[in-house]
């Protein structure tokens, strides 16, 4: 088995005690980490490589617990829409136009940016019906790049609301189980399974999802021991769609839908959450579900900002993710760090509310509790499956590292990733990618396959581009012309 040494680095183990390491190095053999060490410890033995991680921050691989790579292929389109409209006039006309190709050339690109930018697990909720083929695609890209990805394989059916979805509940159920045991585990542990249901206002109240589908779907997850991902309590405070429109209408929360329905349990990992009240959160710190934060494309669809910072303290797991990047354009999940303690500390006035260390958390060990893997994943000590991110803080818009940690946090970018280490082996390295050397090929068909997509579904107008139009000349630029 190959050994690793990473040495002369800002370790951050984010373990139990939270131990950092001024000049630290860390010890990998096959696909484990086998020590972590101060300078004065650093072994001296035979390495098959050893990384100078001078000058470096060396943290756990982020965990992105929400994502949607296909969204990946439509960056910069989504200006200035609203969450119910973004789903009306983009999401349902662009679906119905994807295809395996869609699906594979997304999942490497986003597999890549994701990478390149420190994060090495990422949860797929899938928001599109995904057959077999679809399936496949999706899990086996992102595999063949490097990243570890846990895909949520969706749980919708036909009913007389619902027409159009080829299966009854029987049989999506039984497809679902027939993938999740084909895939879990696959490609060396790179390749988990979940399932999404979603249980919240909007699908509930279109009659996509169903009382029987999320009970018998719990059961099913129950039984399998996956996790589930459902949307939540997002959206704007309309009258007339979404979210409030809905609560007026039935008096209930989605969490109090779940907690109803006696579904709710750690199971669950309840996405946005950005309305969720006090005894939303106390129901959920309750039972175990999880909250993922997604602080960037919260605000990019001028939804509000989530009460993460009140979710942790009143003891429910909360993570981050980014969502996918026709939402927010970004797939970077150190911009989801820094913006998690701006937007809490803007949501509460007070600078305390969510510190750098904490927003670390809910990248790193907090994303592998919600998803029940922090036993192996999450943060750098011995035993754990060696999933490290190397980032370069001597970039010229860090500068002065008196406190490294929140000097790098505050000011670096996810694009200051050195080395990227997933399952014991490098799959980034300076620029390049170890396992996948096609990224410009994929981005030249990525380009060209979404622009015939974009055609399809109606929705050429997105692509105009008339500056004045959308940014009309203010009265005093006016009065001074």
């Amino acid at each position: 088995m190959k050994r690793i040494l990473i040495k002369n680095g800002y370790v951050v183990t984010v373990n139990g005690e939270r131990d950092v390491f001024e000049r630290g190095a860390v010890a990998i053999e096959g696909q484990r980490i086998t020590g972590v060490y101060s300078k004065e410890n650093t072994p001296t033995g035979e390495f098959d490589e050893i990384i100078d991680a001078s000058g470096c921050l060396v943290i756990p691989g982020l965990i992105n617990l929400h994502q949607h790579p296909w969204y990946s292929m439509f960056k910069g389109i989504a200006d200035g829409l609203l969450l119910e409209d973004w789903i009306s006039d983009l999401v349902f006309p662009l679906v119905r136009h994807l295809s395996g190709d869609a699906m594979r050339l997304s999942g490497y690109q986003c597999a890549i940016e994701m990478l390149a930018t420190g994060t090495t697990t990422s949860f797929n909720h899938s928001v599109s019906v995904s057959d077999e083929a679809i399936v496949k695609a999706s899990v086996e890209s992102q595999a063949e790049v490097g990243i570890r990805q846990f895909f949520g394989k969706e749980l919708r059916c036909r009913n007389s609301r619902f027409l159009d979805h080829p299966l009854s509940l029987d049989e999506s159920l039984a497809a679902a189980e027939e993938e999740i045991r084909r895939w879990d585990g696959k490609q060396n542990g790179l390749i988990r399974m979940g399932m999404v249901i979603e249980a919240n206002a909007h699908w509930t109240s279109s009659g996509m999802s169903t009382e029987e589908l999320v009970i018998r779907g719990t059961e099913l997850a129950r039984k399998l021991n996956v996790r589930i991902s459902s949307h939540i309590a997002a959206g704007t405070f309309s009258t007339e769609k979404g979210f409030l429109k809905h609560l007026r209408e039935t008096g209930r929360t989605d969490v109090r839908y779940l907690m109803q329905l006696g579904v709710l349990d750690k199971q669950w990992m309840l996405i946005h959450g950005i309305h969720c009240t006090e005894l939303d959160l106390e129901h959920m710190a309750h039972v175990g579900a999880g909250l993922v934060y997604t602080p960037t494309s919260e605000a990019m669809r001028g939804g509000g900002i989530a009460p993460a910072a009140n979710a942790l303290r009143a003891g429910v797991a909360t993570a981050l993710g980014t969502d996918g990047a026709m939402v927010d354009y970004t797939n970077d999940m150190l911009e989801q760090v820094k913006a998690c303690v701006l937007f809490q500390h803007q949501r509460h006035l007070n600078p305390t509310r969510m510190p750098f260390e904490r927003a670390l958390e809910m990248a790193t060990i907090n994303g592998a509790s919600v998803l029940g893997v922090a036993d192996e994943l999450g943060s750098i000590e011995a035993g754990k499956l060696a999933d490290i991110a190397v980032f370069d803080m001597r970039g010229p818009q860090v500068g002065s590292l008196q406190r490294p940690l929140s000097a790098f946090l505050g000011a670096g970018k996810g694009t200051d990733a050195k080395y990227v280490v997933v399952n014991g082996e490098i799959v980034y390295r300076d620029g390049e990618f170890t396992k996948f050397r096609d990224r410009k090929e994929v981005l030249r068909s990525v380009e060209q396959l979404a622009a015939e997509i974009i055609a399809k579904a109606g929705l050429a107008s997105r692509l105009d581009v008339n500056w004045l139009e959308r940014c009309p000349p203010l009265p005093s630029a006016r009065a001074s012309a």
